[in-house]
């Protein structure tokens, strides 16, 4: 009788052992189709049920591709990830992009953006899968503001600063934040000067310390026989990057989007 236990105990250890090792392979062959380097979905449900803002009310499958209308706001290539950065019912999104294949666009030009949600692995953190916005592709439908500006005002606009330290990629920054302001004011004496498309525009750079904050500081002028015509004061948050407009006679920022 105990000889009989013992065999049974036995052919159920093997069974047991069979079945995990047949999961086993399953698991390492679905591993292996996986493109991005994530090692295991555990269950069904993670590879649906997704949300993004760009659908906020739909749920999104892993992997499929979906097409939306957007605005364009800017490409980030500082981070881990290059990220191509689009408005949408007022929601800021940022897609990871391919560097080397980002088109060039200006803030608010109109898109017609392909995207899908799919798996995002950052080397050195935990395995845990973490999902993203991917972009596919991009299409502009539509010129925004600052093209619109850009195709009439073709001069390069001028800058100086005080400082001789900033690098060349934060003052293309710079320069995007200048072109925006300059074809999104309301201001009567900005909206005078960029209708001359020979203006001569200019802007200062410095920094200030307004309000517990650093600010990066942007005198825009509108230069006319070797006389500085300060027209309007930009400044933008160090921490955050939000732009703001100077409303002198009050003496404070006004955020400006």
């Amino acid at each position: 009788m105990k000889q009989i236990y013992c065999l049974a105990l036995f052919a159920l250890l093997f069974s047991c052992k069979e079945n995990k090792e047949t999961n086993s392979k399953n698991l390492n062959k679905s591993a292996q189709k996986d493109t991005l380097s994530v090692k295991e979905i555990n269950t069904t449900a993670s590879k649906e049920n997704f949300e993004s803002d760009l659908r906020p009310s739909e749920k999104l499958k892993l992997g499929q591709p979906y097409s939306d209308t957007v605005e364009y706001v800017e490409f980030d290539n500082n981070g881990d990830f290059p990220l191509f950065s689009v408005q949408k019912n007022k929601k800021l999104v940022g897609l990871v992009s391919n560097s080397e294949d980002a088109p060039k666009f200006k803030r608010g030009d109109v898109l017609e953006l392909k995207w899908k949600m799919d798996t995002l692995y950052v080397a050195g953190e935990s395995e845990e899968l973490n999902f993203s916005e991917w972009m596919i592709s991009a299409k502009k439908v539509k010129d925004g503001n600052v093209s619109l500006f850009l195709k009439k005002y073709k001069k390069p606009i001028k800058y100086s600063s005080t400082k001789e330290d900033y690098t060349d990629g934060f003052k293309d920054y710079l320069y995007t934040q200048v072109e925006y302001y300059l074809a999104n004011s309301k201001q009567e004496l900005v909206k005078t000067a960029i209708k001359n498309p020979d203006a001569d525009l200019s802007y200062s750079i410095e920094e200030k310390d307004k309000e517990g904050h650093i600010f990066y500081v942007l005198g825009i002028s509108n230069d006319f026989e070797h006389h500085t015509n300060i027209i309007q004061w930009i400044y933008i948050d160090s921490n955050n990057n939000q732009l703001y407009e100077y409303d002198l006679p009050n003496d404070k920022l006004v955020e400006f989007n």
